[in-house]
């Protein structure tokens, strides 16, 4: 299952920037919410959590990217934020929610700065607010189709995860 997710999370994400224009705030961040969505299956154990958090990041940096293993690295960073509003949070929709709308704001924070730090890009903080608004609409409506369909097969094959 875990696979299954990350795979289609991936495609979808390719899928969508390509089919539906960005400028129109829906940026796409599917893998990186896969990251969310699988994390209550691997039942405690982080170790091989963040290993697939950093294998995902790294065909990420492979395929969108041209910064080789820096998402990989991001991915990890974001595992462990997972992890730790886990312990906080009880897995629901509302929540994983939640946990979407810090892990985009995280995540494009860093990644912002980091491209300020190598001279991409200019500072603006009107660009990383754009940045993060336009991640937001189609990113949350994402993680709750995703918590709905991974949850209802999650019961009807019995697959135990954690809450």
């Amino acid at each position: 299952m875990i696979a299954i997710i990350i795979i289609i999370s991936f495609f979808l994400e390719g899928l969508f920037s390509n089919l539906v224009p960005t400028d129109i705030c829906l940026s796409p961040l599917f893998t990186l919410m896969a990251l969310i969505l699988i994390y209550p299956y691997f039942n405690k154990k982080n170790s091989l959590y963040y290993k697939t958090c950093f294998i995902t990041g790294l065909f990420y940096d492979l395929v969108y990217t041209d910064t080789i293993v820096f998402n990989a690295f991001i991915f990890v960073l974001i595992g462990i934020i997972i992890v730790k509003l886990n312990q906080i949070i009880a897995n629901s929709c509302l929540n994983n929610s939640i946990m979407a709308l810090i892990i985009i704001i995280i995540f494009r924070i860093i990644t912002y700065f980091f491209l300020f730090l190598i001279g991409n890009i200019e500072f603006s903080g009107h660009l990383i607010f754009e940045g993060i608004y336009s991640s937001v609409i189609s990113n949350i409506i994402y993680i709750c189709l995703g918590f709905i369909i991974t949850d209802s097969i999650s019961r009807k094959l019995k697959i135990h995860k954690t809450t």
